[in-house]
């Protein structure tokens, strides 16, 4: 029941924090098989609660259990929330991993009732673009599920998980779905070797999932490749509105150019670093942005309109809204510094807090008499959407505004700089 409850709060939660949430190849998730969501894992919990809010079918999922043997609240909550815990030795342990045996035994059954069970795989959380080792508790669950039934037609789905940058507000989500893995073609490796089978498809898993993942190989190339990531970024302007859709475009992109860059020589990156580096101090030069330079056409008579008539309620809003966004953001800097949480803690703290905040608000209109606070109650929300959408237009718009007032000279030069840039990965 608090699954459902809380769904439709998460999916305005996650779309407000994210500026777009792609995803794509949803198609590929067979709907009449037992189907075992294998995703990488970015972040602490988002990319469940992204899931969870856009698939149509309950989704269940495993998380790890430290959190659920110290707190008898939590407990219930992963109950409600159709969370499975699972214990390792050194988050709980040696005592703890008995319990394990209940967490196979309720993945069996969710796969029996074919119902889609969720694994972040890799089993630790790393904000990182790059997969890691694939634990193999993913594979002895599957065929510890044929153990039980044999005639399960068990179905892998490779998820991979992708943002732009994940801790910072207003970000891209990409989550793409890949080719399904029919685990039944490991039945006759399994009743020779359980231990070959096990490590055969734990390891087609990890490749089927690479293959969806924003991959850069060695860590001393990131800021490299998150420089010609921004680029592709700039180049594709998706709008505010919808919050979600099925584009591949993105995605497709920025894989191209890590998977590119991955296959350049130590010297190459050196003079492709030294081009990059170039460039982007040149916009630093003249104060303007990759973006501002790419859309110059932001400065238009219709925005800068919408920027002067929008610029009251974009204020109201952002008075009204803020105290509890504000407030939960600070509890999660406070609570969670590693940054593979911040994100995911602040979204909590601040829906929970802006919950609260609306209800004190009603509570406080009620007993002093205003019978208009319940309408004032309704604009609250709309106002601080409109916000965010002015906010984000009028930085598109400054952007825009500032690349538009070099001379053409310079703006011929700097276009020309970033397409020999392009070029270098071609």
């Amino acid at each position: 029941m608090l699954y459902n409850l809380i769904r439709p709060f998460a999916k305005i939660a996650l779309g407000l924090y994210f500026r777009k949430i792609y995803i794509a190849n949803r198609e590929a998730i067979p709907l009449d098989k037992p189907v075992i969501l294998a995703a990488n894992h970015p972040t602490a919990f988002i990319e469940p609660c992204i899931l969870a809010c856009w698939l149509e079918q309950p989704l269940s999922f495993i998380a790890r259990g430290d959190l659920y043997v110290n707190s008898l609240i939590l407990r219930k909550i992963y109950d409600w929330v159709r969370m499975t815990p699972i214990f390792r030795q050194e988050d709980t342990g040696y005592s703890n991993l008995k319990s394990n045996y209940e967490t196979f035994e309720k993945c069996y059954e969710t796969l029996e009732k074919k119902m889609p069970l969720m694994i972040l795989v890799e089993g630790r959380t790393i904000h990182e673009k790059r997969i890691r080792p694939i634990k193999k508790g993913t594979a002895r669950i599957v065929f510890g599920a044929l153990d039980k039934h044999q005639d399960l037609d068990i179905h892998i789905v490779p998820v991979g998980v992708n943002y732009t940058n994940s801790d910072q507000f207003r970000s891209v989500a990409m989550i793409e779905f890949g080719e399904p893995i029919r685990c039944a073609k490991y039945n006759d490796v399994y009743e020779e070797n359980p231990a070959k089978a096990v490590n055969q498809l734990t390891k087609e898993i990890g490749e089927k999932l690479k293959d969806k993942i924003v991959q850069i190989d060695k860590k001393q190339d990131d800021e490299l490749v998150e420089m010609f990531l921004s680029l592709k970024e700039n180049e594709i302007d998706s709008g505010i509105y919808p919050v979600s859709s099925s584009d591949s475009q993105l995605f497709v992109s920025q894989k191209n150019v890590a998977d590119r860059i991955n296959e350049f020589s130590t010297e190459e990156k050196q003079n492709l670093k030294i081009k990059a580096d170039n460039y982007y101090h040149k916009l630093a030069q003249k104060n303007i942005s990759d973006f501002g330079l790419m859309h110059r056409n932001y400065a238009s008579f219709k925005n800068t309109l919408f920027a002067i008539i929008g610029f009251l309620p974009a204020m109201l809003g952002y008075i009204l809204n803020a105290p509890p966004i504000w407030l939960g953001n600070f509890i999660a800097k406070k609570i969670a510094p590693s940054i593979e949480f911040r994100a995911a803690t602040a979204i909590v703290f601040s829906s929970f807090l802006y919950i609260f905040y609306g209800i004190g608000l009603y509570l406080t209109g009620y007993l002093m008499g205003f019978g208009w606070w319940v309408l004032l109650l309704m604009i609250i929300p709309v106002l601080g959407y409109f916000y965010i959408a002015y906010q984000e237009i009028i930085k598109k718009w400054w952007a825009g505004r500032k690349a538009n007032k070099l001379n053409s000279e310079v703006t011929i030069n700097l276009i020309k700089d970033r397409n020999e840039l392009k070029k270098m990965l071609q």
